[in-house]
């Protein structure tokens, strides 16, 4: 391809002097495709103007002027007079093209790689997320333009090539929901402009701009496509907010918390809250999902903006819950974009969207206070078939390992049900409440992020202590003290029955917690015998106190905290003397041994070694507290 910074006149004349009928069309383009150059497109786009040329030779054009700088008015052009059923074919190869080499910006799903991938020099060409929005407005101009008896064909085809070169980047995201705002003939005011440079390349087609071409094999529309492409889109809506939502933390569980509690927020620290009123990059995030979802106002940048999901009619609780329930036991048939929907009923809507689109209308009404009808559930049965559904699908052992905004949600819904004492609307069976507990339990102690573990320790501490009876709130601290191999749920299960003893003398209880019979319990698996490692090699010590050390901190405190007067009656007698002599004396040799062993190795890992060391010192002034008090 040339590439003078002016238009060759050699390419200008050979593109002019052979058009069509100098030339047939196939040798038309074989000419323009050895002159195509940037230089030469603004004569391009005059010469596309002939509708009946276009049509003939615009689908092959498609693949040329894709990657070209400033190739998007010529494709505008291509795409309102070409022929729209042999163009949209092309754009939706170019999509299934483009999802080969996407994997290439995978690593730029964040906004400052974005927003550097949007400052492309000129003359570079485009970005695969350029060309991913290009294509997007190439639909939106096809699509309405074609006017056959089976429309949602070539709608099913197109909305699975986009989803399958969608990366959900914010630019990607934006476009998106311009082109189905556009499709479902859905106008909107532009989203306000923001400091982050996210930009959708809009296709500009000059004078004529709103003219498009007719269908020229036009036919009439059965009367049951409108519900067919309606349910298209509104699958293909959830199918992005899923996308877009897993791969951007929108941190609902954490700020519904916020909301809550609000005075359990550090003091001088930046709540959650703040930092989505005051990041730019934060409020698009909420932006963008609230264009996929409701309507709502944020930082009155934001007014009466009907939402996409409203749109489409996506607020039906019980069709959003049975799309999350469906069975998914019938096998797909390889050659699936081939099996056209013949109903809505055939189209499925993505299981984790329906759950995140419930979740929004949830957390919108918290933290926006927008007036979207709630959804009628309860802890039990629903929040309980919800984390079956979604958590530990492939075992317990790999709890906390799911899709971060999958378990956002989860917990956000569940959070929101707690706050509001939505606890049970029918039976309500021990192995169910125990199941649900560790289900969600285990996020607290594995998941990744630490503002889901710390919202999954919440709500397992919430529905804990809520269950009215007091023994099987005891089985379960009992069971997470005796097989829980994660040392920091073992410590929340001792946080637990701390709290469970405190609430029984606040409120005067003669439960199980109010007399010695918790202790005697739990005591087995509370205090157990370590005087084993007094026969520890050094590296098997100092791993198993690092490692043990969340749990050990919370035995000890709590040995501080019922040794104290007014606590008496909850320790079986002689009780304190075992513990002294199994778990409290031998932890302290331990510790001792364990914190010389460090502070004399000294080796290349300092920084941690002095990390070790310091909990040790912390462990070893409690164990000092604890010994001081029951000796007083």
């Amino acid at each position: 391809m040339a590439s003078s910074s002016t238009p060759s006149a050699d390419a200008l004349t050979a593109i002019i002097e052979s058009l069509p009928p100098a030339s047939d069309y196939m040798t038309y383009l074989t000419i323009l495709e050895s002159h195509l150059s940037p230089d030469i497109l603004p004569k391009l786009n005059e010469i596309l103007q002939d509708a009946e040329l276009t049509q003939n030779i615009g689908w092959d054009l498609i693949h040329l002027l894709l990657p070209l700088p400033d190739g998007e008015k010529c494709l505008g052009t291509v795409a309102r007079l070409g022929n729209p059923r042999e163009v949209v074919l092309k754009v939706t190869e170019a999509l299934e093209l483009l999802k080969l080499d996407a994997a290439e910006e995978d690593d730029q799903e964040g906004e400052e790689e974005e927003a550097q991938e949007n400052e492309t020099p000129a003359g570079s060409g485009p970005t695969n997320v350029d060309k991913f929005c290009i294509l997007l407005n190439l639909l939106s101009t096809l699509h309405p333009r074609i006017k056959t008896k089976y429309p949602s064909r070539f709608l099913s085809t197109s909305l699975m090539a986009v989803l399958a070169a969608f990366r959900p980047s914010n630019q990607a995201t934006l476009a998106v929901i311009s082109f189905v705002h556009t499709i479902s003939g859905k106008k909107r005011p532009p989203l306000p402009g923001r400091k982050s440079s996210i930009n959708i390349p809009v296709v500009q087609n000059g004078s004529k701009a709103d003219e498009s071409a007719p269908d020229p094999e036009a036919q009439d529309e059965d009367p049951r496509e409108a519900a067919i492409q309606k349910k298209l889109l509104q699958s293909f809506v959830l199918h992005i907010l899923e996308d877009y939502v897993n791969a951007n933390s929108l941190e609902w569980s954490a700020r519904m918390q916020e909301s809550f509690e609000p005075t359990k927020v550090v003091t001088g620290r930046r709540s959650l809250g703040e930092a989505y009123r005051e990041d730019p990059l934060l409020q698009t995030r909420d932006v963008i999902v609230g264009q996929l979802v409701i309507p709502f106002q944020l930082l009155e940048m934001l007014t009466n903006i009907q939402a996409l999901a409203r749109d489409l009619g996506l607020s039906d609780y019980k069709e959003l819950l049975d799309a999350i329930y469906r069975s998914d036991d019938t096998p797909e048939d390889e050659e699936s974009e081939e099996n056209y929907p013949t109903s809505p009923g055939d189209i499925p809507l993505a299981q984790a969207g329906s759950l995140f689109l419930i979740t929004y209308f949830v957390f919108s009404s918290v933290l926006f206070e927008s007036k979207a009808p709630e959804p009628g559930l309860s802890i039990f049965p629903d929040h309980a078939k919800l984390v079956k559904h979604f958590i530990g699908t492939t075992g317990p052992a790999n709890i906390g390992s799911e899709a971060q905004g999958t378990i956002d949600a989860v917990l956000a819904i569940g959070l929101w049900l707690e706050q509001n004492n939505q606890f049970v609307s029918g039976p309500l069976e021990d192995d169910d409440f125990l199941q649900h507990l560790q289900s969600i339990s285990l996020l607290s102690a594995n998941t990744p992020s630490p503002t889901l573990r710390y919202a999954a320790h919440t709500l397992t501490s919430a529905i804990l202590h809520a269950h009215p009876l007091d023994r099987l709130r005891l089985t379960f601290i009992s069971d997470t003290l005796e097989h829980c191999p994660y040392e920091t749920l073992k410590g929340s299960a001792v946080s637990w029955l701390k709290e469970e003893i405190i609430t029984a003398r606040e409120r005067k209880s003669d439960n199980v917690f109010g007399t010695t019979v918790a202790l005697a319990a739990a005591q087995p698996y509370l205090f157990p015998d370590i005087s084993a490692l007094a026969d520890a090699t050094e590296e098997e010590l100092t791993q198993e106190l690092a490692q043990a050390f969340p749990y050990h901190m919370a035995v000890v405190n709590f040995i501080f905290f019922i040794s104290g007067e007014q606590y008496a009656h909850v320790v079986p007698s002689a009780m304190m003397t075992v513990v002294e002599e199994i778990y409290l004396g031998p932890l302290k040799d331990a510790q001792l041994k364990a914190l010389a062993l460090l502070e004399a190795s000294k080796p290349e890992g300092k920084g941690e070694v002095e990390g070790s060391a310091t909990d040790l010192r912390l462990l070893g002034d409690r164990i000092t507290l604890c010994s001081v008090k029951l000796d007083g």
